[in-house]
């Protein structure tokens, strides 16, 4: 196990890291194989969702919690440094972005919640539709006085997914239901010719959906619950998400400060909770896991829960005009004019890269 995972004792067990070096490999993973032929212990467009990923060293990190050259939070681009002259929507005390250093999760929690009502409160008055529910709707003259102290809670899935979608930073990590949407966006800056390699993770989630007994009921969550949930908004008013066939993670972290050393990625993260929520080994070599609000399951001989496929960047070429040529382009993926317009140019320069 090499230093960086050397706190999880688990994280080689429950995550599998896979090298494809040319396309033939992407082609044999596709067939239930791994590259050197051996049988794949899963079928992944069956039980899996899948994150593409630009750049191999961009962890699984909520955009949120993901940092900006000048060493900020991302999500302190949408917050004045004296939000005391923003007349735009009403403040909170005490959440500029001056001082990261003592950053407390209620702080974090507070900066999502004020950026994400400034979202809403735009959007209603320039009359665009948002999926707010009359208890949400409440709060959008007073939602300084009505932080839920739990977040993100269940009312504010739908909105913080449509921010999200859109650019927004949120606690919520995007994926989608099929495979090639993900590689798409991991190789697609092959366009720009840049050749690092990029990440197609895949998310071996069908356990954590199947034995959860987290319930919403009435936009209430019942006590028993898991830190981890899916969700997946409503497609009908979304063309670009219904396209990419979208649905996020949230994963609640119960830690009370933020640093650069307990800011963990999705898949260490799990990892960590197994490991503290207790695990056992059978002599099958299976690991059986029971999480607080997920009744128990066995991963079998050899399946992990992620897979994390490392993309050569010089596949990602042929990656990429491989997915154009299946009608994954940006017409598709992105329906509109505009989708259509980034198409045609995209193709064209696609070749550039090919003949350089």
């Amino acid at each position: 196990m090499n230093d960086k995972n050397k706190n999880y004792e688990l994280y080689n067990d429950l995550v599998e890291v896979i090298e494809l070096k040319k396309p033939e490999d992407l082609n044999n993973v596709k067939n239930r194989y791994y590259p050197d032929g051996r049988k794949f212990p899963v079928d992944l467009k069956k039980k899996c969702i899948f994150r593409g990923v630009s750049n191999i060293d961009y962890e699984l990190i909520p955009n949120a919690l993901r940092k900006n050259n000048d060493g900020k939070y991302a999500l302190c681009d949408y917050i004045n440094s004296n939000i005391s002259i923003d007349h735009h929507s009403a403040n909170f005390k005490d959440i500029e972005c001056e001082d990261n250093e003592k950053l407390t999760l209620e702080l974090q929690y507070k900066r999502e919640f004020f950026v994400l009502f400034r979202f809403l409160d735009w959007a209603d008055k320039s009359g665009l539709k948002i999926p707010a529910s009359r208890k949400v709707r409440k709060l959008l003259h007073s939602h300084i006085n009505h932080f839920p102290g739990y977040w993100p809670k269940s009312e504010f899935y739908e909105v913080i997914s449509l921010a999200q979608h859109y650019g927004l930073p949120t606690c919520a990590l995007d994926w989608s239901y099929d495979y090639k949407v993900a590689l798409y966006f991991a190789v697609r800056n092959i366009l720009k010719k840049d050749k690092t390699d990029c990440v197609l993770w895949a998310f071996n989630y069908k356990y954590f959906e199947k034995y959860s007994t987290f319930v919403v009921e009435d936009g209430l969550e019942k006590q028993n619950q898991t830190q981890l949930r899916f969700y997946r908004p409503k497609y009908y008013n979304n063309d670009n998400l219904k396209s990419q066939k979208g649905l996020f993670t949230f994963l609640i972290n119960k830690r009370e400060t933020f640093n650069e050393t307990s800011l963990e990625s999705l898949d260490k993260m799990i990892c960590d909770i197994i490991q503290k929520n207790g695990f056992k080994k059978n002599d099958n070599s299976e690991i059986e896991i029971e999480l607080e609000g997920i009744q128990k399951f066995t991963l079998k001989e050899n399946e992990r829960i992620f897979y994390k496929f490392i993309i050569s960047g010089d596949c990602k070429y042929e990656i990429l005009k491989a997915l154009y040529s299946d009608g994954y382009s940006e017409e598709y993926l992105f329906p509109g004019y505009k989708g259509v317009v980034e198409a045609m140019k995209n193709r064209i320069n696609l070749e550039k890269v090919n003949i350089d």
